[in-house]
C-alpha cells in the first residue's frame, strides 16, 4: 500500500491523526516489517467482524476506523498522491468486506429462521404421525377383541342351543316312556281288576247255585247279616279253591 516514491527512493511512512487525515512523515526510516505490512492489501480487523455477528437486533454498525500503521509524534509535509490512493483503496476494500460480512450474516440469519420455522411443522407432523400410528394400533386391537367376542358369543349360543335341544329331546323321551309305562301299568291293573271281579262273580254264583255239603247259611258263625258279609264269607270259607284257580289262570 505504499506509494511509488517509497519504492524508488527514500522510505516514507504515513499514519492517520485524530481527524482521520493522512500525514506523511519524512525522514523516518521504517523497518522492513512495517514496510511489508504497508505493501500488503489491507484486510478487515477481526474484532469488528465478530461484533457484527453478536448483535441481537441484527443491525450492523461499522467499526471505528483504526489504522494499523504507526504514528509519529511529528506531523508535517505534504500529502503525496500515492498515499491518498492507498488510503482510498483501503477504505474501498474495508467497505466491500463490511458489505460482504453483512450479506453473509443476513443470509445465515435468514437460513436459521427458515430452519427454525421448518423444524416446527416437521416436529408437529412427526408427533401427529406417531399419534395416528398409535390410534391405528388401538383400533386394530379393539377390532380383534370385538371379533373374538363375537366368535365366542356365536360359539356359546350354539352350545346353549345344542344343550336346549338335547334337554328337550330327553324330556320328550322321558315323558313318552313315562306315559307308555303308565298306560301299560293301567292296562295291567285293569286286567287284574277284571279277573278279580270275574272270580268273585263266579264264586258267588257257585255258592248260590250249589251250596257246599255240610254248610248252611243258618249255621252258627256263618250267618251273614248283609250281602257284603255273604261275599266275604264266600271268599274266605268256601271259594278258596275257585279263587286260587282263577287267580293262577289270570
Amino acid at each position: 500500500m505504499g506509494s511509488t516514491e517509497s519504492s524508488e527512493g527514500r522510505r516514507v511512512s504515513f499514519g492517520v491523526d485524530e481527524e482521520e487525515r493522512v500525514r506523511v512523515l519524512q525522514g523516518v526510516r521504517l523497518s522492513e516489517n512495517v514496510v511489508n505490512r504497508m505493501k500488503e492489501p489491507s484486510s478487515p480487523p477481526p474484532a469488528p467482524a465478530s461484533s457484527t455477528f453478536g448483535l441481537p437486533d441484527g443491525n450492523l454498525r461499522a467499526p471505528h476506523k483504526e489504522s494499523t500503521m504507526p504514528r509519529s509524534g511529528s506531523s508535517g509535509g505534504q500529502q503525496p498522491s500515492g498515499a491518498k490512493e492507498g488510503v482510498k483503496r483501503y477504505e474501498q476494500e474495508h467497505a466491500a468486506v463490511h458489505d460482504k460480512l453483512f450479506q453473509v450474516a443476513k443470509k445465515e440469519r435468514e437460513a436459521a429462521t427458515k430452519h427454525s420455522k421448518a423444524s416446527l411443522p416437521m416436529g408437529e407432523s412427526s408427533i401427529s404421525h406417531e399419534e395416528q400410528k398409535s390410534v391405528r394400533l388401538q383400533a386394530r386391537e379393539l377390532e380383534s377383541r370385538e371379533a373374538e367376542l363375537r366368535r365366542r358369543d356365536t360359539f356359546y349360543k350354539e352350545q346353549l342351543g345344542r344343550i336346549e335341544r338335547k334337554n328337550a329331546e330327553m324330556y320328550k323321551l322321558s315323558s313318552q316312556q313315562f306315559h307308555e309305562a303308565a298306560s301299560k301299568m293301567e292296562s295291567t291293573i285293569k286286567l287284574y281288576c277284571l279277573k278279580f271281579n270275574l272270580s268273585i262273580f263266579f264264586c258267588l254264583l257257585f255258592v248260590l247255585r250249589r251250596g257246599p255239603a255240610g254248610w248252611s247259611p243258618s249255621a252258627p258263625g256263618c250267618r251273614p247279616r248283609s250281602s257284603s258279609a255273604t261275599e266275604i264269607a264266600c271268599m274266605r270259607c268256601f271259594c278258596a279253591q275257585t279263587w286260587s284257580r282263577h287267580t293262577s289262570a289270570a
